[in-house]
């Protein structure tokens, strides 16, 4: 394993963009991404290299009313998953894409997945929460099945336009997500102007990161389940654990 890269200047990391910025073309950010041999898991390599067909692509269901203004879909058609490289430069990618501080999203990886894309969570024995078909890794078995894969933990049965895009191509389920974040970022979330928070936080409004990641775990705008999120990726971030020996 290669030695993770240096901290790049400030001029060169990726970081938040704000409200309403014209966000970076993939071919550009393509460009900019910091190309290292740094690979602490090999194990993504063939989902790293694996894009959607523009088939895929095409079945995504728009972002819009129940859960979004419409104006979210012109984020929605943005989505492509088309880029191939190592997992951290994956990440450093969507970070350009879709303007988020780079060392958010290798937070939130390191929260649920620990940067792995094969990872499983949300187990059930409700056969109606699982994905069609079976004979793959998380399948119903008879008993049981998944509901959560990728590298940030996309729930298919909120998510099923995504699928198996979501558990095969780490691009596409990373930048999927943070085109959902985005677009909470961007005040977007409609719905969420009627999930009232906890006493003493914010109401939604544009232009809160930290609650839009924590929406993304619980659904929810700064209840407990968010609010227990955004304090493990804080903490992750401040202690950047992808850094760290034995990661």
């Amino acid at each position: 394993m290669a030695t993770p890269p240096s901290t790049p200047s400030d001029t060169k990391r990726f970081t938040t963009l704000p409200l309403g910025a014209t966000l970076p073309s993939e071919t550009e950010c393509a460009s900019r991404v910091r190309r290292s041999s740094w690979e602490p898991r090999p194990d993504n390599y063939a989902a790293n290299h694996r894009v959607p067909t523009s088939q895929q692509i095409a079945g995504l269901q728009a972002f819009g009313p129940p859960l979004y203004d419409p104006k979210a879909d012109t984020l929605r058609k943005q989505i492509t998953g088309n880029f191939t490289g190592t997992t951290d430069e994956i990440l450093q990618w969507v970070a350009c894409k879709w303007g988020i501080d780079e060392d958010i999203i290798r937070a939130e990886a390191v929260k649920e997945s620990h940067w792995h894309q094969s990872q499983l969570g949300d187990s059930t024995n409700d056969q109606s929460l699982c994905p069609l078909g079976t004979g793959y890794s998380g399948a119903w078995n008879g008993t049981g099945c998944y509901q959560s894969y990728s590298i940030l933990g996309i729930k298919y049965i909120y998510n099923k336009s995504a699928w198996p895009m979501s558990r095969d191509d780490t691009a596409f389920s990373t930048e999927y997500t943070y085109g959902i974040i985005r677009t909470c970022y961007e005040g977007w979330a409609t719905y969420l102007y009627e999930r009232p928070p906890l006493p003493g936080y914010p109401s939604y409004h544009a232009g809160d990161i930290w609650g839009c990641i924590g929406r993304w775990y619980s659904g929810n705008w700064y209840d407990q389940g968010a609010l227990d999120y955004i304090q493990d990726v804080k903490t992750i971030l401040i202690n950047k654990e992808w850094l760290q020996p034995g990661f």
